[in-house]
């Protein structure tokens, strides 16, 4: 299983660019007729230029692309998004059609033509203009006359780039109308983005026996967790270890989530998976898994793959072959919308990916396994049309899921910084777990994905490093620096998480991300050799949790109807997910389990969080929000009197605590 890669940081330069740079709060002395174009946080553009080392100005005829972002009615739009997504607002769930959003916030014709022409009367080309934004290609002398800034060339690292040296500012009689402008920063030499999973190079060979090593036990694969004792391997915390499965099948986690006996496939809903790169062969590999596992396969015309031009391929499926697979597993009826963009127009594939999908209304639930930045640092240079793009979601009865990232609560000059987009405040960010699901697909209980580990020593008789050992991988989580508490989240979200004033916290929700006991998944990839194969192995990270949840979405949206914005209906339940357990190591009851990877036995202790800077508490918590799926929050959602002799909406405002279902990886839970 992959991280999670920064788009920038994979694509070895900086693709995108500046809004303005930090401090622009007023246009310069020399330019009274000019404002500054303002955005929410620092951009990668801002971090790269504080870092680099300016080197002297820019060949004034170097040709560039740049994209201006506009506002529409701004204001108008985010106020229905939260209006439409509050079941305590009248206007809850009256969404309009992708030309009715348009119509009533997007720019009107006048104020594209209005930009159009000031950035033509600069000597800029028009690409395209549209109610998105307009895109123009020029030289550096004519960007510069445009956005009254002076651009110069920087080095960070082995890397070259041009910036923007002066705030970027626009004529006051078009200020209104630029939301964002992008493209003025820029690699010298952009480079071919690489594909999800790379061939090795040539001639690499599988690890060879390590002499002295004893043989190395093979996991027995039990079916389900806690099944085998692992009784020839050391034991750890004073008792034996437990043999993982090796990989959940997916009618186990409907199982144990309580999707099986609600009568919900997902059908009539259509899930969107944004993709980065076209993996060729994931529906074939969805296909093949589904029949050698006796699930049931895409029905013709039930997955539909919309590529834009210029996007990038691969013959490997990986990171979204798994997102497929996963979103077909909880919701097995529901259709797949495989959507992936260009950076060729708007200079992000991700941003044009959610873009494709609102403006054609491609899917009811969208998930998204790709972090784009972090706020606060590196944070998207487009970040305020991302915040445009999910406010036109929610209005249009979309559902936005985003996976928290692997990097556990991450910091950044000693500050802590949360991934984006999970960390927008209109976006569901999905946290991970590790999941115990015992005999009869039972639910046994989770913990927080955040995991140490260490490996079998070479005698075989004792673990490398006294358990729990090294940090492995963790579920991402925290506070915004960036963005204020959203509404849903006032009296959930304890102050010691928000802080004072209250923020944004992520993340939300969380579902099954632990990678060493997780959804076996069967995708195309490259062996040590070299050679294109199909293969089975668990996925994990939260980019499996974000379409396992997204999957548990579609259903709502099968019996609720469209659901748009989730977080307010979501947070309204927050008695009804499963609570999250801790699991602290040193203790007899300590739970820790073995897996066999790379030629090597492993011993994993979950729940780690307090190495990964991610913070636990009962109820809600910056390392898994308001806990897993349950079967009461999905029946929750019927749109009838079904249990209470009321309507869903009047529950949420007056039922209270209706019942929890929890458990725990150490006391053995509770059942459905």
């Amino acid at each position: 299983m992959r991280k999670k890669h920064h788009l920038y940081a994979m694509l070895g330069c900086l693709i995108t660019t500046v809004v303005s740079l930090p401090g622009a709060s007023a246009a310069r002395a020399d330019q009274p007729d000019r404002l500054p174009v303002e955005h929410p946080t620092d951009t990668v553009a801002d971090q790269m230029v504080r870092e680099g080392i300016r080197i002297g100005p820019t060949d004034p005829a170097t040709q560039l692309t740049a994209r201006v972002f506009l506002k529409g009615d701004a204001n108008g739009l985010a106020g229905y998004a939260r209006a439409i997504s509050d079941p305590a607002d009248p206007r809850y769930g009256h969404f309009l059609t992708p030309a009715q959003t348009r119509g009533r916030f997007g720019p009107t014709q006048q104020r594209i033509d209005a930009v159009t022409t000031w950035l033509r009367g600069t000597g800029l080309s028009i690409d395209l203009a549209g109610s998105r934004g307009v895109v123009v290609h020029g030289t550096v002398a004519q960007a510069a006359s445009a956005f009254g800034t002076r651009f110069a060339n920087y080095t960070s690292g082995e890397r070259q780039f041009r910036a923007a040296v002066d705030p970027i500012t626009v004529p006051a009689a078009v200020a209104a109308d630029v939301l964002a402008v992008t493209g003025l920063t820029a690699g010298d030499k952009p480079t071919k983005p690489p594909a999800d999973d790379p061939p090795p190079e040539p001639g690499a060979q599988a690890p060879e026996k390590v002499a002295g090593r004893a043989d190395t036990p093979s996991s027995p694969c039990p079916a389900y967790f806690g099944d085998t004792p692992a009784t020839t391997l050391p034991p750890a915390y004073g008792h034996p270890v437990q043999w993982a499965p090796c990989g959940y099948t997916p009618k186990q986690v409907r199982d144990a989530y309580g999707i099986t006996g609600t009568g919900l496939t997902g059908k009539g809903v259509t899930i969107g998976i944004v993709g980065s790169t076209y993996a060729v062969n994931a529906l074939a590999d969805a296909n093949r898994f589904a029949a050698e596992h006796g699930e049931p396969p895409f029905a013709p015309g039930q997955f539909a793959a919309y590529v834009a031009p210029g996007a990038g391929t691969s013959e490997a499926s990986g990171e979204f072959g798994m997102d497929i697979q996963a979103a077909h597993a909880m919701a097995p009826e529901a259709n797949i919308a495989y959507v992936v963009g260009s950076a060729a127009t708007w200079g992000d594939r991700v941003l044009d990916g959610i873009g494709t999908i609102v403006e054609q209304r491609l899917a009811d639930v969208v998930s998204g396994s790709i972090t784009v930045g972090r706020t606060p640092g590196w944070a998207p240079d487009a970040i305020a049309a991302y915040e445009r793009l999910f406010q036109e979601a929610a209005v249009e009865g979309i559902t936005v899921t985003f996976a928290s990232g692997d990097s556990g609560g991450g910091l950044v000059d000693g500050a802590r910084s949360v991934e984006y987009p999970a960390s927008s405040p209109w976006v569901t960010g999905v946290g991970g777990t590790t999941l115990a699901i015992g005999p009869r697909n039972r639910y046994q209980g989770e913990v927080v994905w955040a995991t140490d580990s260490t490996d079998l020593a070479a005698d075989g008789t004792r673990w490398e490093y006294e358990p729990p050992g090294y940090q492995g991988g963790a579920t991402g989580g925290g506070t915004s620096t960036v963005f204020g508490q959203p509404f849903y989240q006032h009296d959930v979200v304890p102050a010691t998480f928000a802080g004072t004033p209250p923020m944004r916290t992520v993340p939300d929700v969380s579902a099954l991300a632990d990678p060493d006991l997780g959804l076996l998944i069967g995708t195309t990839g490259y062996d040590l050799s070299g050679t294109l194969g199909y293969t089975e192995d668990n996925g994990g990270g939260t980019s499996l949790a974000s379409p396992l949840f997204a999957g548990i979405e579609a259903l709502l949206v099968q019996v609720h109807g469209p659901l748009g914005f989730a977080n307010p209906a979501l947070y309204a339940r927050h008695h009804m997910f499963h609570g999250i357990h801790d699991n602290p190591a040193g203790t007899p009851n300590t739970i820790a389990f073995a897996v066999s990877r790379r030629g090597a036995v492993t011993l994993v202790t979950p729940g780690q969080y307090a190495n990964a800077n991610l913070e636990f508490a009962p109820g809600y918590t910056t390392a898994t929000g308001l806990g897993s799926p349950t079967r009461e929050l999905i029946d929750s959602f019927r749109p009838r009197p079904w249990r209470y002799g009321i309507s869903v909406s009047q529950c949420v405002e007056s039922c209270g605590r209706v019942g929890t279902v929890s458990g725990s990886l150490i006391d053995g839970g509770v059942g459905q």
